[in-house]
């Protein structure tokens, strides 16, 4: 019966030390679950927020996106990176480079970490343009569907389990863009391949996309390099003006040259349509709903010039 008694007693010790060591294990692995899942999410580091806020729909609950530039005053191309930006960079899993010599201070820290293969080029990679080239490439209705089908690529690298979520991610966020895809549609057809005018080549892919041709690239290459167009330069485009040979004049209203203002007021007084854009992301406002509202000013504008052309 003591015997009995005993052996009862060492099984219930026995028992409560296996519990206590399987409790103790579930703490252990829930502990290292909690400390897992910062580290976990995929680090995506972007030069401008229109790109950041792509991969921030892609990614979902399953990363962590930065932009370097977040405000529409920042000037992406004069901007000087601080220790602090240099240390987002290196800790990213993935980079988002404009390219094009529009943010070369990011492929410096890029280069300095020797992070090159995590990096993507959005505009020599993806649309496969060269320095010189027009860097304003967030303006062409393809660098989007590209650029947000790369990172579900990359993406799905890093954590394979989520390749379905950032395919379906991807996805919705390329629905966002369907009406101003439809819109672009709308003026193809309504376009007639008319000859148009801007302050500098901020805008130019969306023009070309809607069949409309810029007439006065001389004129607008020496404004964004900040030189002042020749006379005879201006004087063709007044010209241009006064004898409505140009159907709208898209104005980058970011860049307040005394030559920019002075030809806006021209065309207004020619009752040329000014279509207003801008080259960063206004504040509070999507990428979506930024190139839609300039689009729609293309639209209304195309509108009145077919009006006066009846």
């Amino acid at each position: 019966m003591r015997q009995h008694k005993r052996g009862l007693h060492i099984f219930s010790i026995i028992a409560l030390l296996l519990i206590a060591l399987i409790v103790s294990l579930v703490v252990d692995q829930r502990r290292m679950i909690a400390r897992a899942k910062p580290t976990s999410k995929i680090r995506v580091v972007s030069s401008l927020d229109f790109y950041a806020q792509a991969a921030s729909a892609v990614l979902g609950q399953h990363g962590q996106v930065t932009a370097v530039i977040n405000s529409p005053s920042v000037d992406a191309e004069s901007f000087e990176p601080t220790t602090h930006t240099a240390k987002q960079v290196a800790k990213a899993d993935v980079i988002i480079e404009n390219g094009l010599g529009y943010d070369d201070w990011l492929g410096k820290v890029v280069a300095a970490n020797g992070q090159e293969k995590r990096t993507i080029n959005v505009g020599t990679d993806l649309m496969h343009r060269q320095v010189g080239e027009n860097p304003h490439i967030w303006y062409n209705p393809q660098t989007m569907p590209r650029l947000v089908a790369q990172m579900v690529t990359r993406f799905s690298r890093l954590q394979p389990d989520h390749k379905a979520t950032f395919k379906r991610n991807a996805d919705r966020y390329l629905e966002t863009l369907s009406s101003w895809k439809k819109t672009i549609k709308q003026l193809k057809r309504m376009s007639h391949h008319q000859a148009v005018a801007v302050s500098e080549p901020v805008f130019n892919d969306t023009l070309s996309a809607v069949n409309l041709k810029v007439t006065d690239n001389h004129f607008a290459r020496a404004v964004e390099e900040g030189t002042d167009p020749s006379p005879a330069d201006i004087a063709k485009l007044t010209r241009d003006f006064k004898q409505h040979r140009v159907a709208l004049w898209v104005v980058n209203t970011q860049n307040s040259q005394p030559i920019v203002n002075s030809m806006t007021k021209q065309a207004r007084r020619y009752h040329i349509p000014v279509v207003q854009v801008t080259e960063t992301l206004p504040s509070n406002q999507s990428y979506a709903h930024w190139m839609t509202n300039e689009l729609n000013q293309v639209k209304t504008a195309l509108e009145e010039d077919n009006q006066h052309g009846k």
